[in-house]
C-alpha cells in the first residue's frame, strides 16, 4: 500500500514540477535530493552484500529516482564488478555527487591523508565498509540540508524565513535525533564523540552556543544539563527518556518501551505541526515542501493503521498515528 502511495506522490511531485519555473524547480529539486541520499544508500548497502540492485527496487523511494538508476537496476548490471560503475554513477549522474564526492574525501582523509589528487574509484571499496553506512547516509542528509538551507537563504523575502524556520528546527531535530540514538552507544564514548558530533548541522536555533554544549554530552544528565536553556527541546527529551531508560532495561532483561514514545515519534508530531504552519503565509516556496512532508506523514499514518488492522489491535490507532489539519477550537 505504502509503495502505490509513494508512487502516487511522485507522480504528482513530478506533476507540479513540470509547471514549476527557476526558482522554484531548483528548490523541488532539492526536496527530492533527500530521498536521493536514501536511495544511493540503500543500492549501497545491497552491493556491499552482494545483492543485485534489481531486488532492492521496491525498497527504494520513486521521489528519488535519478537517470543512472536506469543503468544501475538493469538486470544486465553487474553487482561483483564492484563500485566502479557505482561510484561513477553516483558522481557524475546525480544532484548529490558533490555531498557524496565530499563524504569520501572527509572519510579517505582521516584513514590517509594522500588525497591531494582525490578518492580514486579503487579506493572506494574500502572506505564504504558495512560500519561506516549509517554514519554515511547521516553525513550526506547534514550536507544536503546545510546546501538547501543556503540556497532557501538566497532567495530570500517570506520563502527565507518560512522555508528557513522549517529548515532551522529539522537541523535541531537531526541533532536531537542523532544524540539520543547515540547515548548507550560506542558514539557516546570519548574516542567516538568526533564521529558523532561531525553529524551536527551547522546552523539552526541550537547552533552554535547549544551545539556546542552537545557536543560534550555522553549521558542522559549531561544531555539534560546542555538543554536546560531551550524550554521546548527540554520538554521534548524528558518526555522521550523514559523510553530510551526502558530500552536499555531491556537490554539488561528489565521491562518492554511499550508505552513510551521515542525521539522520532514525537519529532513526527512536531513536524506536522511545523508543516501546518507554513500554509499560513503566502507567496513563498514552503508550501510546497510542507506539501510532500504532510503527504509523506499521511502515508506514514495508511502504513501504520494498516499494521494496527493486520495485528488486530485497532484500539491503538489513535496511539501510533499523527493527525493532519486537526480542527482547532
Amino acid at each position: 500500500i505504502s509503495k502505490k502511495c509513494y508512487e502516487r506522490l511522485a507522480d504528482e511531485f513530478r506533476y507540479v514540477k513540470a509547471q514549476a519555473v527557476e526558482p522554484l524547480s531548483t528548490f523541488m529539486d532539492f526536496i527530492a535530493r533527500e530521498k536521493m541520499v536514501d536511495n544511493v544508500c540503500m543500492i549501497i548497502q545491497g552491493v556491499l552484500n552482494n545483492k543485485a540492485p534489481l531486488e532492492m527496487q521496491d525498497k527504494l523511494h520513486p521521489l528519488g529516482e535519478f537517470e543512472g538508476m536506469k543503468v544501475i537496476m538493469s538486470e544486465t548490471f553487474d553487482v561483483q564488478g564492484g563500485f566502479d560503475d557505482v561510484y561513477r554513477i553516483f558522481l557524475v549522474d546525480t544532484p548529490i555527487g558533490p555531498y557524496f564526492e565530499e563524504y569520501l574525501k572527509d572519510v579517505d582523509r582521516e584513514k590517509d591523508e594522500m588525497v591531494r589528487a582525490g578518492v580514486e574509484t579503487s579506493q572506494v571499496g574500502g572506505i564504504l565498509t558495512k560500519q561506516d553506512l549509517e554514519i554515511m547516509k547521516a553525513t550526506l542528509k547534514k550536507a544536503w540540508l546545510e546546501d538547501f538551507n543556503d540556497f532557501v537563504q538566497g532567495l530570500g523575502g517570506t520563502t527565507a524565513e518560512v522555508m528557513g524556520h522549517m529548515l532551522k528546527m529539522e537541523a535541531d531535530f537531526r541533532v536531537l535525533l542523532v544524540t539520543m540514538n547515540a547515548l548507550n552507544t560506542n558514539l557516546s564514548t570519548e574516542a567516538k564523540l568526533q564521529d558523532r558530533n561531525s553529524l551536527y548541522p551547522s546552523f539552526g536555533y541550537l547552533y552554535p552556543e547549544g551545539t556546542k554544549e552537545l557536543r560534550k554530552v555522553w549521558n542522559d544528565t549531561t544531555v539534560r544539563a546542555a538543554l536546560e536553556p531551550y524550554g521546548k527541546y527540554l520538554s521534548l527529551f524528558d518526555q522521550v527518556k523514559q523510553f530510551y531508560e526502558a530500552e536499555t532495561g531491556i537490554a539488561d532483561g528489565g521491562k518492554s518501551v511499550s508505552g513510551f514514545q521515542s525521539i522520532e515519534d514525537l519529532i513526527y508530531a512536531e513536524n506536522v505541526h511545523m508543516y501546518e504552519m507554513g500554509f499560513e503565509q503566502q507567496y513563498h516556496f514552503g508550501v510546497f515542501y510542507a506539501w510532500v512532508k504532510l503527504r509523506e506523514q499521511e502515508i506514514r499514518n495508511i502504513r501504520w493503521i494498516a499494521s494496527m488492522v493486520v495485528l488486530g489491535t485497532k484500539e491503538h490507532i489513535d496511539d501510533t498515528i499523527v493527525p493532519i489539519f486537526q480542527p482547532r477550537l
